[in-house]
């Protein structure tokens, strides 16, 4: 045999390597890299779906609060302000201040004034509009535009008539309340 053939075999009868790759006595087995690398990338991704998710929840539960506060001051704003009594109008103009913003309060102030006031005092009216379905339709920029379907009834001198309404509400948040910002009949 010569010393290029010779391989050394230690006593166990495993063959030698010579370059030193196998660790000696007492050495740490190195952790595989890739494996680890794998590991922390899966559980960062993990981690990144899991906020997420959870800020997805939070913010969709918070939508619905916010839909759920407008379809409640949409639904009362409705009935208070299409609702008066001939007998008490200066009551029903104060509905209009506390329920309408914009635009929108100086033209129904106009038109409550102009129209309805003089015609429910000379006819005697008194109307009661009560909201029987509504649904969100959704943001128009920072307002909000509801559908409400209403029944309104007006007892006069004359006698009693019942009206349905299908109008959509603008609502603006004025000063953390939700008042009506227009009110287009469909």
């Amino acid at each position: 045999m010569t010393g290029a053939d010779a391989t050394v075999t230690d006593t166990a009868g495993a063959p030698d390597t010579a370059a030193g790759d196998t660790p000696g006595p007492g050495a740490q087995p190195r952790p595989r890299r890739g494996l680890v690398v794998g590991l922390l990338v899966v559980i960062a991704l993990l981690a990144v779906a899991a906020g997420v998710c959870a800020w997805l929840l939070v913010a969709r539960s918070d939508d619905q609060r916010t839909r759920d506060d407008v379809l409640a001051a949409a639904t009362a704003g409705a009935q208070t302000l299409l609702s008066y009594d001939g007998r008490k109008l200066d009551a029903a103009s104060t509905v209009v201040d506390d329920t309408t913003t914009g635009n929108f309060h100086d033209d129904y102030r106009r038109l409550f004034d102009e129209k309805v006031r003089p015609n429910a005092e000379r006819l005697g009216a008194r109307t009661i509009a009560r909201v029987v379905g509504a649904g969100w339709v959704g943001w128009s920029g920072s307002d909000a535009r509801v559908l409400v379907f209403l029944n309104q009834s007006t007892t006069t001198n004359a006698g009693e008539r019942v009206d349905t309404v299908q109008a959509t509400l603008t609502m603006r948040e004025v000063d953390g309340r939700w008042l009506i910002a227009g009110l287009d009949q469909v």
